[in-house]
């Protein structure tokens, strides 16, 4: 069953990256796919946008939670961070270089973004674990009581 969720979701960030136009997926349900034939491959590397633009705040951090959630839902999966890692990092990857093929904007900024969503969760996580660890089963000595 979390399998066929992790697969769902990676299914979900594949239809966002490859339809026309995300916004009107999301107000309007509208799912169209544009083909082109000749990519731009040097486009990945573009850095000229607007990093003050609402729309583009928006966005990044739109890519910055998706990969944090599929981080999550990866790691329940795997328990491994290696593993974890390296399907984000494909996934990003993936997506980003898809985008080209798809009349969108894909680019190295955004898979940064996304590995960044990631790889936070995978240090909150491990300072959950550490934190969790230590803690679980020990006495905690407070100022005037101990808790256990």
């Amino acid at each position: 069953m979390r399998l066929l969720v992790v697969f769902l979701y990676l299914g979900l960030l594949t239809l966002m990256t490859c339809t026309a136009s995300v916004t009107a997926l999301i107000h309007n349900l509208e799912i169209k796919f544009i083909m082109t034939e000749d990519p731009d491959f040097l486009s990945f590397f573009e850095y000229r946008f607007n990093y003050t633009e609402r729309y583009y705040i928006v966005q990044k951090f739109g890519h910055f939670v998706s990969f944090f959630l599929l981080a999550a839902m990866l790691m329940v999966f795997f328990t491994s961070f290696r593993c974890t890692m390296a399907v984000s990092l494909t996934a990003a990857f993936f997506t980003e270089f898809a985008q080209l093929f798809f009349s969108r904007t894909g680019c190295l900024v955004d898979m940064i973004y996304d590995l960044m969503g990631a790889g936070t969760f995978l240090i909150l996580h491990l300072i959950w674990s550490v934190l969790n660890s230590h803690f679980n089963g020990r006495k905690i000595n407070t100022i005037n009581r101990e808790v256990r």
